[in-house]
């Protein structure tokens, strides 16, 4: 299918998560069925014009990982033009403007999600991209920050760009991540009115909320974050129900997690290839990365609560191996 001008595999894209869609995540849970497209997790571009190296490690082996769009998060035109020009060597396919954050830090720093109660700037920020950018452009939002921004003036600001796509996360900032207030009717609203394609973002933890959630709206696609953690077979769930309509439940025991630890592993190893280049060493790399995705992958075990908490003391990567090997004797 097409977004804009970008050729992809299908309707699907792998969320920007901070601590989470790591180089390794990203590899791992394509693995189990081709992504359309996934995101370096956002960037700051007040971090960049400080120290331009500071992204290299996000950035390392990115060509690997095509179609990958880039994430950036701030408010300051200079800033953002420097930083975009900073990126021209690096082969990616899009370049994504953030303003749906919704930290404390972001808001406090008026960047992210609350320039949604500026689109003037967020204007002119879109215009600084799409200016100095040699990759099309995309915008990711959430509806507002309190309350529901102005659409009307939301989707001017959208329609009188040349941006490529729009990503929709359905949930004001006030309502963070509650799913009793995930709003499909406004995003409906949003697609309707729009000249380009819109991506829904929201609680698609499921393949029957993946197809409520296309039914629904008319979107293009589906944005998969927090429903990946734990689960890397949903993005083959969505595919496989959306294409046959029949189910595929999501089933996990000691061996499968067993099985996809593992294979978590190849997939960092994978990526650094006994050569990095961050301050941390290796084993310190592989133990970040394999200890929180050990306990996401307990998810739906028996006695999860338990395997996470012995996992969660694991202090350097031989105790976390000696623990997790441990489990898989016990059962």
């Amino acid at each position: 299918m097409k977004l804009g001008t970008l050729s992809i595999d299908n309707n699907l894209l792998l969320a920007p998560m901070q601590e989470v869609t790591t180089a390794p995540y990203r590899r791992f849970c394509r693995k189990f069925q081709k992504i359309g497209l996934v995101y370096v997790p956002m960037i700051y571009i007040k971090k960049i014009e400080k120290s331009p190296n500071s992204f290299i490690t996000d950035l390392y082996k990115i060509e690997e990982e095509r179609p990958i769009s880039i994430q950036l998060i701030g408010s300051d035109p200079e800033a953002l033009k420097k930083t975009i020009i900073s990126l021209e060597s690096y082969k990616f396919d899009m370049l994504d403007i953030n303003a749906g954050c919704p930290s404390k830090r972001a808001i406090r720093a008026k960047e992210g999600a609350f320039l949604l109660e500026d689109l003037d700037k967020l204007a002119n920020l879109i215009n600084i991209a799409l200016k100095f950018s040699s990759r099309p452009v995309s915008l990711k939002i959430r509806i507002g920050v309190k309350e529901i921004t102005d659409l009307n003036k939301l989707i001017r600001v959208v329609n009188n760009s040349a941006l490529e796509f729009l990503i929709v996360h359905g949930r004001t900032v006030k309502n963070k991540f509650e799913k009793s207030q995930l709003d499909l009717e406004t995003i409906k609203s949003i697609k309707e009115r729009l000249n380009i394609p819109v991506i829904g973002n929201g609680d698609i933890d499921s393949p029957t909320k993946a197809s409520m959630f296309l039914d629904y709206t008319d979107v293009d696609a589906l944005m998969i974050g927090r429903g990946s953690m734990g689960n890397p077979e949903i993005f083959n769930q969505i595919n496989y129900f959306l294409k046959k309509e029949r189910y595929m439940p999501f089933k996990n025991d000691i061996y499968k997690m067993q099985k996809n630890i593992q294979l978590y592993e190849d997939c960092i190893d994978e990526f650094i290839n006994n050569v990095f280049i961050i301050s941390h060493s290796i084993d310190d790399y592989k133990f970040n990365e394999l200890k929180r995705n050990s306990i996401w992958l307990t998810k739906n075990i028996e006695d999860a609560t338990l395997l996470r908490k012995i996992i969660s003391n694991a202090k350097n990567l031989r105790e976390l191996k000696e623990m997790l090997q441990k489990i898989y004797d016990n059962n």
